[in-house]
Parts: C-alpha cells; sequence; structure tokens
C-alpha cells in the first residue's frame, strides 16, 4: 500500500534532489534550490512523498501561498514526479491535512510526455485539465549530446545562417560568473518595450533565483567591445538534464544575431558538462510566434506534455481561482 507523508525536517530531506534524479520525469522545479527561491518570493514550499514500504515510488513538491478567509492556493511546477497511480487521492489528501486550508486551489503541471492512458488514470482520480491554463503544454527537446557538427546539421537553413552571421559581429560571448540583477532587467525592460510585452521577470525574482538556484543555473552574456550587455541567456540543470530559463537581447544585440551566438554558447556549455537533453521550455506558435522560430530552428523535437491539471477542496472554488488566473494573466 502507498503512503503519502510530508517531508519537513531536514535529515528526511537531505536525499531529496538525489532520490528525484532516480525519476525519469525530474526537474530543477521539484528541486529544493527552487522551493527555496519561490520561498524567498513570499511562497511556502511543501514536500511529500510516497512510500510503498521503504521505496519511495512518487515526489512532489508545493508552493503555497495563503490569502485571507482560510484560502489558498498550492502550485506544483514540474510535478508530481513518479507513478501517476500515486497521483491519488492520497495526495490530494495530504496537501489538504498538510496546508490546514478551508479553501483550496491546487494545480500541476507535469513534464511526463503526454499518455491518453494517463490523463484517463487522473480524471479518475478527480484530476481536471484547468479552464485557464497558464502553458501550452507543449516544447521542444534539443538533443545536446550530440557532436556539435551534427547539431548544426540538423538546424534548419535560416538558423544556420543567422548563426554564422553571428560569428561577423564585433561581440564577445563568454561565461557570465555572477550575473548582475539589475544589469538583466534592464535589457529585460528595452526587449519588452520593442515587443511589447508584459515585464518578465523582476529584479527581485532574478536576485532571488540566483541567491538560491545559482549553483544550479549557467550563464553565458553577449557584451560588445565597450563591455556593454547586448544579451545573455541562461539554463537550470538538475542531473543530466537542462532547462532553458532566463533570455533577453537588447535592440543592438538583435541587429548583430546575439542571440544565436549566446545559445550557441550556451549549449555548448551543456554538451561539454554531459548534459543530454535540453527542454526549450515551452513553445506557443500562435502567441509568440518569434520566439517558436527561433527555438524550432535549433532542430529540436516537439514533445506534448501531460501538463497542467487542479484539484480543489470544495471542488467549486476552482472556478473563483481559474477566474483570478485568468485576470492575473491577462494584466487586468
Amino acid at each position: 500500500m502507498v503512503t503519502w507523508r510530508l517531508l519537513n525536517d531536514a535529515t528526511e530531506l537531505a536525499d531529496w534532489d538525489e532520490r528525484l534524479r532516480g525519476f525519469a520525469d525530474h526537474s530543477i522545479y521539484q528541486t529544493l534550490a527552487w522551493g527555496e527561491h519561490r520561498r524567498a518570493l513570499g511562497w511556502t514550499p511543501y514536500r511529500w512523498a510516497a512510500f510503498d514500504g521503504a521505496t519511495v515510488t512518487a515526489m512532489a513538491q508545493g508552493l503555497l501561498r495563503r490569502y485571507p478567509g482560510g484560502a489558498g492556493v498550492i502550485w506544483l511546477p514540474g510535478g508530481p514526479v513518479g507513478d501517476v497511480n500515486a497521483w491519488n487521492n492520497g495526495l490530494q489528501q495530504i496537501i489538504r491535512r498538510s496546508s490546514g486550508l478551508h479553501f483550496l486551489y491546487c494545480r500541476f503541471n507535469s513534464f511526463r510526455a503526454r499518455s491518453d492512458a494517463e490523463q484517463t488514470l487522473l480524471r479518475q482520480n478527480n484530476w481536471r485539465q484547468p479552464r485557464v491554463p497558464l502553458t501550452s503544454g507543449a516544447s521542444l527537446l534539443y538533443d545536446v549530446a550530440r557532436p556539435e557538427a551534427e547539431r548544426i546539421a540538423t538546424c534548419s537553413k535560416n538558423w544556420r545562417h543567422n548563426l554564422k552571421r553571428s560569428h561577423k559581429g564585433s561581440f564577445t560571448v563568454a561565461p557570465w560568473e555572477k550575473p548582475d540583477a539589475t544589469e538583466m532587467r534592464a535589457v529585460y525592460a528595452e526587449m519588452e518595450g520593442l515587443k511589447r510585452l508584459p515585464p518578465q521577470h523582476s529584479e527581485t525574482n532574478l536576485r532571488a533565483l540566483y541567491a538560491h538556484a545559482g549553483d544550479r543555473l549557467i550563464t553565458y552574456a553577449c557584451r560588445d567591445a565597450a563591455g556593454t550587455l547586448l544579451g545573455f541567456r541562461a539554463c537550470a540543470t538538475a542531473g543530466d538534464k537542462a532547462w532553458d530559463l532566463l533570455a533577453a537581447t537588447a535592440t543592438a544585440g538583435r541587429k548583430s544575431y546575439a542571440s544565436y551566438a549566446t545559445f550557441w554558447a550556451l549549449t555548448q556549455e551543456c554538451h561539454r558538462r554531459g548534459i543530454r537533453q535540453y527542454d526549450l521550455s515551452g513553445v506557443d506558435a500562435d502567441g509568440n510566434r518569434g520566439v517558436y522560430d527561433f527555438k524550432q530552428g535549433t532542430g529540436a523535437a516537439p514533445v506534448e506534455y501531460l501538463g497542467e491539471w487542479q484539484w480543489a477542496s470544495p471542488r467549486l472554488f476552482a472556478l473563483p481561482a481559474n477566474w483570478l488566473i485568468g485576470r492575473r494573466r491577462n494584466g487586468i
């Protein structure tokens, strides 16, 4: 019989990340470091594990945000992981008991490949797909383990052409050992203004990210001869996987195709470190065509994830929760 337990003792959590990497669907977003990063931004991380005797069959890290009146939201990015059969009423009840909330809305976003059988199982366990999803559920997986020549050959003709153009730019791409959040935010702001995008990452978020998960990140910066930041890209790593995490290019960098040179340098470093799979962290061909074309042009393979599922107690609490999520997503 599988039993879920809340783990909050330092001794119990000591091997959390090691156990996590034992599951094929693990992600950076379920690591202890990511939970502490989000704690710094006002969320409370909870870690649960499903035990079949002494064997852990599934794991889940949830991030709780409390609201007045005994209400709250728990978000499980990149999880749960492990045996989907264990993502059942037992998980829902341990989440409810751990939070102590009277009104609870819970949503997870799984990075398992989509499966009709597993979707059916989730519905049988009272999980439902949300009316207002936060992601498309689709991504692209870049095989970074291949030799450089092979990876170049699988890029689109236009992508290879732009990479060659970037070699003519008068800039330098190098590891950014101590990223400056203020400098990053300035490039994001310029890019957001150019593309009319909502704010991507606040300076506070960037500082918290590097303070708590910096040792999991690989960051490369592109600078002109005067040292001005033209663009940057960062990925998060766990085991032999990496996830595209941060990317921004200033107007001057766009003119010199800096994003192509920066992506290539970063993925070359991943190759050197033994990373095998680089998740390009979501694509939306309709909502963000430019980013989609850039990512697809790398030759990465499309994947559709199991994605987002929700549960609420009481069940009708999902209605106002989705309404609020929709307003915030649309900047209202």
